[in-house]
């Protein structure tokens, strides 16, 4: 990554190793922690692995025109609230305790769990119903809204929002953004550079050594595939097929073309599961008017009873999730634009870290928010046995383990923390003034 000649000859200097499959041990990433440079060469050396784990959250797609989760949930429910069902109080009663009875912070995907779970008392009930407050809902108008509710992630998703902004006074400075089939507000250029910069000509030197590029995401939208066949890079996702693909599990190990793999913890937009046959799961075009009517978009969580162990893709693709990161060999995972609000991921990161002699290193792309990084980061960083194994690129510097931040921003905050910046550390290496410290 933008390797310089005075960088290769501070990391002789320092024995450090260059090689690619050099990963030094804790106890000498314990000893280098409170030395900057020593922080900057390991983290240059981990964004060059042969073997590259990238975790992606919905911040990769925030200058894409796709909403965060958190404006998301509002459109969903405002949309669902005064257009599906504006007439429709018993389906708005629902939706009313839907976001009354969960955290307060819960966000669209919080909810949908929520109403799964009502879903499947009802299926358990000898009337087929459940009750809610005062009065009896039956299972099928339950899952109308669960379908509802996913066809508006889907549309909103697809298409692109942006959310209206205001000024300190609360004045709206920005009117929101709503793209419509036809009219999508959606951009590609930022993930389009970035897998440039992961298989393009600055990255040539690699092709012979290392494995495919693994990609996990938790987003519903096709941005990342989408840069991956504008670029002409070979992967793999699932599904077998063209612009109508059938989603087959043998179809996720790699091939000898494969250059990167794409596994989406959450579904996608354009995944199908037709109605009547819980047993099969398409990729599909949106606009098309087959493979049928009725089923809906495929996200998680879906309602309890069409989750089938033998069918559903989730089970599979969280244990390639997981056997990946305690494969045993040296590989770095590296994450963007994800918060670390999901439990069931941190819980396989922070496993396959803790597993003694597993070799996985974590290089987190991630914003302090009032100065600390997330909850799961800092319990991670700060482990006296496998915390050294923790690098962060935030706002404020760099970090391995429990040290304090080094390279700190001249004039300001880091953006390498960003989707862009990240793009930019691949393309160019690092800034000027750390390329000057290190010397």
């Amino acid at each position: 990554v933008g390797s310089k000649s005075c960088l290769n000859n501070r990391r002789k200097r320092r024995n450090l190793a260059i090689g690619p499959y050099f990963r030094p041990s804790v106890e000498v990433a314990r000893d280098n922690m409170s030395d900057p440079v020593d922080i900057a060469v390991q983290m240059e050396k981990h964004l060059g692995s042969p073997k590259q784990t990238w975790l992606f959250g919905a911040g990769v797609s925030f200058n894409s025109n796709i909403p965060l989760m958190g404006p998301l949930t509002d459109r969903v429910l405002r949309v669902a609230r005064t257009v599906n069902y504006r007439d429709d109080e018993e389906s708005l009663r629902v939706i009313d305790f839907l976001q009354s009875d969960v955290n307060e912070n819960a966000n669209i995907e919080d909810i949908l769990t929520h109403l799964g779970d009502l879903i499947s008392m009802a299926e358990r009930s000898r009337t087929s119903r459940v009750r809610i407050g005062e009065v009896s809902v039956t299972r099928d108008r339950l899952f109308h809204i669960h379908g509802v509710l996913t066809e508006l992630i889907g549309e909103t998703v697809r298409w692109g929002y942006k959310p209206a902004r205001h000024g300190p006074d609360g004045n709206v400075i920005e009117d929101e953004a709503v793209g419509v089939a036809g009219a999508g507000i959606v951009e590609l250029a930022e993930h389009l550079l970035f897998i440039d910069a992961i298989f393009g000509a600055t990255r040539a030197g690699l092709e012979g050594i290392r494995s495919p590029v693994e990609f996990f995401t938790t987003n519903y939208d096709t941005l990342l595939e989408d840069a991956l066949g504008l670029n002409e890079v070979p992967y793999q996702d699932g599904f077998s097929g063209g612009g109508v693909a059938f989603w087959e599990k043998r179809n996720v190990e790699t091939r000898s073309t494969t250059r990167a793999v794409v596994t989406k913890l959450h579904g996608s937009i354009d995944w199908y599961r037709p109605p009547n046959d819980a047993s099969k799961l398409y990729r599909i075009r949106r606009d098309d008017n087959y493979p049928g009517s009725g089923g809906g978009v495929m996200i998680y969580p879906q309602a309890t009873k069409y989750i089938h162990a033998q069918s559903d893709p989730f089970a599979l693709l969280f244990q390639r999730f997981r056997h990946r990161l305690a494969s045993g060999t040296d590989q770095v995972l590296l994450t963007c634009g994800y918060s670390f609000g999901d439990e069931h991921i941190n819980a396989e990161i922070e496993n396959a870290l803790s597993i003694p002699r597993n070799q996985l290193t974590l290089v987190a792309f991630s914003e302090e928010v009032e100065g600390r990084l997330p909850d799961a980061i800092e319990r991670w960083r700060m482990n006296p046995i496998w915390g050294g194994q923790v690098f962060v690129a935030g706002a404020r510097g760099m970090y391995q383990g429990p040290s304090e931040a080094v390279f700190g921003g001249p004039e300001g905050p880091r953006d390498w923390w960003t989707f862009s910046g990240v793009t930019k550390l691949l393309i160019e290496g690092f800034p000027g003034d750390v390329v000057e410290r290190i010397q």
